[in-house]
């Protein structure tokens, strides 16, 4: 897959010959919704025999327009796994754009001329509520008032679930109530995270749990604090473990938030390494104990809990 990043204005000399069919959005999470965007452009490029590209951008296209706290600037989805998820899709080549004030400022029929006839796309594909250019206008219907019937407009309709529409949103809700496995309903996969593996207080390995500490990017969404099922990976190698985010409370009132993996019938040392953590089901909230004990007897339950969890759903290990 291509990756073809993009600085608005566009020098004079980037521009496309062969004919695509362009998806375009933010694609954060790359949930149900946008995979029936991405789809339907792959199956479009498929029947006339066009690249299937994406436009897609560097940040959240709110930064440009509003105050963010730091939890809303964080993404469902870094850059290098939407790329993998991108190319696991199909995508021949992505239009990787930055955000800024003046790309958002640019008129319909500027944003038309600079990002959709200048790349020779034949058909665009998006969701209902996509929007593209600075004013109210800008959005899906009225899009083929631009094109002067040089490609065709391609509109998604909303994906749903138990009623609901499939969106980011709704999978940052779900995460930050620690619905996991909603979210992974919502994205047709477990949500993923990764982070490397740091040294951290060893407590766990004192309590006959051995933890690895998991450094994440700062704009990694995280599940909230709570005890999970979770499969990690990396290299060749995939196992069950059970993730704590959290602050330690029976050590310390004080202590920083820290996502810990206990992997499950394993012994190696994995500093340095970097884990990939899919998410897979909720156990219980964080509880500050009266003594370590009552924490080893608590990690014992915890630990039949994930047990049962991967018995009735033998998949996760396959």
């Amino acid at each position: 897959m291509e990756i073809v990043k993009l600085h608005y204005p566009l020098q004079a000399e980037i521009k496309g010959d062969e004919k695509i069919v362009l998806a375009m959005g933010f694609f954060d999470g790359v949930h149900l919704g946008h995979q029936d965007v991405l789809n339907k452009a792959k199956q479009k490029a498929q029947e006339l025999g066009a690249k299937f590209c994406v436009l897609t951008y560097n940040h959240h296209p709110a930064v440009v327009y509003k105050q963010m706290t730091a939890h809303e600037k964080r993404y469902l989805t870094l850059y290098d796994e939407k790329m993998r998820l991108f190319e696991q899709m199909g995508v021949d080549r992505v239009y990787y754009t930055n955000y800024t004030y003046a790309f958002q400022n640019q008129s319909e029929q500027e944003f038309v001329n600079n990002f959709i006839k200048r790349f020779n796309a034949v058909a665009v594909v998006a969701g209902f509520d996509h929007t593209y250019g600075g004013t109210k206008d800008a959005n899906m219907e009225n899009l083929p008032k631009y094109s002067n019937g040089e490609f065709e407009v391609i509109t998604a309709d909303p994906v749903t679930l138990d009623g609901e529409k499939v969106s980011s949103t709704r999978i940052r809700k779900a995460l930050d109530d620690c619905d996991v496995e909603l979210a992974g309903k919502l994205l047709g996969r477990p949500y993923r995270t990764s982070g490397v593996t740091v040294h951290g207080r060893e407590v766990g390995r004192l309590l006959g749990y051995p933890t690895a500490n998991i450094e994440h990017p700062e704009l990694q969404w995280l599940p909230s604090i709570g005890i999970y099922v979770v499969r990690v990976s990396f290299g060749d190698e995939s196992h069950i473990a059970m993730a704590s985010v959290g602050h330690n409370v029976t050590f310390s009132d004080s202590l920083p938030m820290t996502v810990e993996i206990n992997i499950l019938d394993f012994d190696k040392n994995i500093y340095g390494e970097t884990l990939t953590i899919d998410w897979l089901s909720y156990i219980r909230g964080e509880v500050k104990f009266d003594t370590p004990q009552q924490l080893t007897s608590q990690l014992y339950d915890d630990e039949v809990f994930t047990r049962n969890y991967v018995q009735k759903h033998p998949e996760v290990i396959d």
